[in-house]
């Protein structure tokens, strides 16, 4: 184990049990744009602190010498004007969500004062309070990360936002997913969208109303209800199951609709070409099976 392996141990021991999440305030947010590196703390779930993972000391060894090279050689690699994504945590301090390698390469080199970006991430609190706000009993969940691309390569997108909204936005969502959406809205559908690839809800509330899409039901940093404790996690299931008869599931090339008080769940398979038609149609014809049912 080197030393700076028994610095992260050492780091992560000292918080296990006893530190949380807070939400930082819209002021603090928007005025701390550097702090401390001793003031941030590793993520004891990020693979970074996971011995057997990382952390790489080749990823770490790349930015130092990136670091030097912009700081002694004149050269601008923009490292250093790469904010490290944070999240306020008591008793104190930052917690890092992403740029660990980066953090340790700022240590290194002795740099006092890093970049950061503060987000407050969903908590099992924020979801309660999205439920109470609910006036449907029906829900899609659409899972982010499968249908936003940050770099576009063959998928079939969205036209791009216009400037300067480029600038800020450089997500491009699936082709269809706005249609899809709006077809769900107008038959009383809450749309709620996970992801753990972006951070700030307010970022994707704005980016997705460009296109179209006006949800407050926006969870972030998904992955962290993966280890929220079981009585939490119990109480979240009997809150959504009390609330929403209804739920459809779009992911990958399927649609999953799940009617609770009938016990019933129907698989659909969607054609990658025609995926938001083949979806809306679907739609269609769930609609007309609910209105007949009536």
């Amino acid at each position: 184990m080197t030393e700076f392996d028994k610095f992260i141990a050492d780091e992560v021991a000292k918080y296990k049990g006893n530190s949380f999440p807070l939400k930082a305030s819209l002021l603090e947010r928007a005025l701390v744009r550097k702090v401390s590196y001793k003031k941030l703390h590793p993520n004891p779930d990020d693979e970074f602190c996971i011995p057997a993972v990382g952390p790489s000391y080749r990823i770490i060894n790349e930015y130092v010498q990136k670091m030097v090279e912009d700081k002694y050689d004149g050269l601008f690699s923009g490292v250093e004007d790469r904010n490290i994504t944070v999240e306020k945590m008591y008793p104190d301090g930052y917690m890092i969500l992403n740029g660990h390698h980066r953090w340790a390469a700022y240590m290194r080199i002795g740099k006092k004062k890093v970049p950061i970006h503060i987000v407050n991430l969903t908590n099992s609190h924020d979801i309660f309070q999205m439920l109470n706000n609910s006036k449907y009993d029906k829900r899609v969940t659409i899972n982010l990360d499968e249908v936003m691309f940050r770099h576009v390569k063959d998928e079939d997108v969205e036209k791009g936002l216009g400037f300067p909204f480029k600038k800020v936005y450089k997500e491009h969502l699936l082709k269809g997913l706005p249609a899809v959406c709006n077809h769900l809205a107008n038959d009383g559908y809450d749309i709620w969208v996970y992801t753990t690839g972006l951070y700030s809800r307010e970022y994707i509330h704005r980016l997705l109303k460009f296109y179209h899409i006006d949800t407050n039901f926006i969870v972030t940093g998904a992955t962290r209800f993966d280890t929220t404790d079981s009585k939490e996690k119990k109480q979240l299931a009997e809150l959504f199951a009390k609330k929403y008869d209804v739920t459809i599931h779009i992911y990958g090339e399927a649609l999953l609709y799940v009617k609770r008080s009938a016990k019933k769940s129907l698989h659909y398979e969607l054609h990658k070409d025609s995926w938001s038609g083949d979806a809306i149609e679907i739609l269609d014809e769930i609609h007309k099976k609910e209105i007949a049912a009536i």
